[in-house]
């Protein structure tokens, strides 16, 4: 599942020629939810004080989202190997937005 998820891009880059079509669509689903007040549960990142040992990143986790936005995290238990991961991409995600100067 998890080469599937990376992969995704490249399947529809294969069957439509890009992704632009995709990210449109995923907008369009979150705002869905927030304007309809569906209280539905989607992976959208936002940053969130800890989870799992992490703090202050913005991670994409399932989350409920309706009108006045997240309103539940729904975290799934991690095992080890996929704590280390979340705190390894956390750790490069934090360098990338230290490196940045404004």
């Amino acid at each position: 599942m998890d080469s599937k998820t990376r992969n995704a891009a490249y399947t529809i880059i294969k069957g439509k020629g890009s992704t632009y079509y995709g990210i449109g669509a995923g907008l369009a689903r979150i705002v869905g939810a927030v304007r309809q007040d569906e209280q539905a549960v989607l992976s959208v990142s936002s940053v969130t004080a800890l989870i799992e040992g992490v703090r202050d990143v913005a991670l994409s986790v399932p989350r409920v989202v309706g009108r006045e936005g997240i309103s539940t995290e729904l975290l799934p238990d991690l095992d080890t190997h996929e704590r280390a991961a979340l705190q390894r991409s956390a750790s490069k995600l934090r360098g990338l937005f230290e490196a940045v100067t404004l």
